[in-house]
C-alpha cells in the first residue's frame, strides 16, 4: 500500500497548490506575495519571514523538491499531473527510508541529505 502519512500528505498538497499558484497566477493576491529568485535558471522562492503560514511552509517544501519534480526542459510548463505524480513518488521514497517498523525524522525529510546544503 502506498499511502502518505498525514505530515507528508500536508507537504504534497502544499507543493501542489503552490505550483498551481505560480503557474496560473491565481489567486493573484497570493501569487503577488511570492518572490521567485531572479536567477535565470532557478525557480527557488525567496522565503518570507519565518512563520507558520501556508506561504512560508509551502515555499520551504517547494525549495527542497522543485528540482526533482519539474521537467528540466519544460520548467513551469510541466503538467500538473506530472508534478503531482513526481511529488508523490518523491515523498513516498523518502517516507519509506529507514526501518519499515519504526518512524524516524528521515521519513519526513523531503531533501535527501546528499543533496541538501545546510
Amino acid at each position: 500500500l502506498k499511502l502518505l502519512t498525514v505530515q507528508n500528505l500536508f507537504k504534497y498538497y502544499c507543493i501542489s497548490e503552490l505550483y498551481k499558484i505560480i503557474k496560473f497566477r491565481c489567486p493573484y493576491t497570493i501569487y503577488n506575495c511570492i518572490k521567485v529568485s531572479p536567477r535565470e535558471s532557478s525557480l527557488n522562492i525567496i522565503l518570507p519571514v519565518k512563520s507558520n503560514t501556508f506561504l512560508y511552509r509551502a515555499s520551504t517544501f517547494w525549495n527542497s523538491i522543485h528540482k526533482q519534480i519539474l521537467s528540466s526542459t519544460h520548467g513551469l510548463r510541466t503538467s500538473m499531473n506530472l508534478i503531482k505524480l513526481r511529488t508523490k513518488t518523491t515523498i513516498l521514497e523518502t517516507q519509506s527510508k529507514d526501518d519499515a517498523d519504526l518512524w524516524s525524522p528521515n521519513n519526513f525529510n523531503l531533501c535527501p541529505t546528499v543533496h541538501c546544503k545546510t
